[in-house]
């Protein structure tokens, strides 16, 4: 096995742990992995992230089905919801600047961990109506179809903007909210993968090696999902999506620099 195998193997490995324990971070990691650490371009990270997601969080899903921390017609609902905006964000993703999809990314994912660092709110129903109800409908076809749109648009399965959504707008416990996002985070992302088809370019040998660790990660990771308290769990999904965010910013700001002054 050659280094740049073993290098995919482990952030494969790595990021599926943390998709299963959080219900998120598959995509948003995989993509800046992708881009900055195995340079893969962007449009080329983009399909590759939703085929490795779509394996992780089919897996990771069914994992919490199989544990009951899942609320499967909410996570349906969602999946079900975000078709159109997935193939709406796609559509507004062509033509426009690398620098700057990466930028609004960043900006997306430090708000996301600002919502979730505040906590949950006082909403604490769907656990047992899962979805029924025209007030979890309105909120959950809200939250639907913006995340829809973000996994089209970034290229993402969304669980970073499900998991803050799930926990303060739908009042999901956290200990819950892992499996359900999963669950939507697998439809978004074939919804994505659909609304992507045309001229996708994946790299095979990588979405491979990625996708066979992730998996196993995050079997991995859900385990250890149930022995951490919901305090802890939501703590670190802000501090690592903040972390990731900066990162990405800061790895961008040359290619926007070149984009202001017209050098490229």
């Amino acid at each position: 096995m050659d280094g740049m195998a073993a290098v995919t193997i482990l952030l494969g490995g790595s990021i599926g742990v943390l998709q299963g324990a959080l219900g998120a971070g598959g995509a948003i990691l995989t993509i800046p992995a992708l881009v900055h650490v195995l340079g893969v371009p962007l449009e080329v990270a983009t399909v590759t992230s939703l085929v490795v997601t779509l394996a992780n969080a089919a897996t990771g899903s069914f994992h919490a089905w199989r544990a009951r921390r899942v609320l499967p017609r909410t996570g349906l609902m969602l999946g079900a919801i975000g078709v159109v905006g997935a193939f709406a964000g796609a559509w507004l993703h062509r033509g426009i600047d690398d620098a700057i999809v990466l930028a609004l990314f960043s900006v997306v994912m430090l708000g996301a961990a600002a919502t979730m660092a505040r906590g949950r709110s006082a909403i604490d129903t769907l656990e047992t109506t899962d979805g029924r109800g025209p007030a979890q409908l309105g909120r959950l076809t809200a939250v639907g179809s913006v995340v829809g749109l973000m996994t089209g648009f970034f290229g993402v399965g969304g669980g970073f903007l499900l998991v803050p959504a799930l926990v303060t707008t739908l009042g999901v416990p956290m200990r819950m909210a892992p499996g359900t996002s999963m669950l939507a985070i697998a439809l978004n992302s074939a919804w994505g993968l659909l609304a992507h088809l045309e001229g996708a370019r994946v790299d095979p040998s990588i979405a491979i090696l990625f996708g066979t660790a992730g998996v196993t990660g995050v079997t991995v990771g859900g385990r250890l999902a149930g022995h951490v308290g919901d305090d802890r769990l939501r703590q670190a999904f802000a501090v690592l999506v903040a972390t990731l965010a900066v990162f990405t910013f800061v790895r961008d700001i040359p290619a926007l620099m070149a984009l202001v002054t017209g050098q490229r």
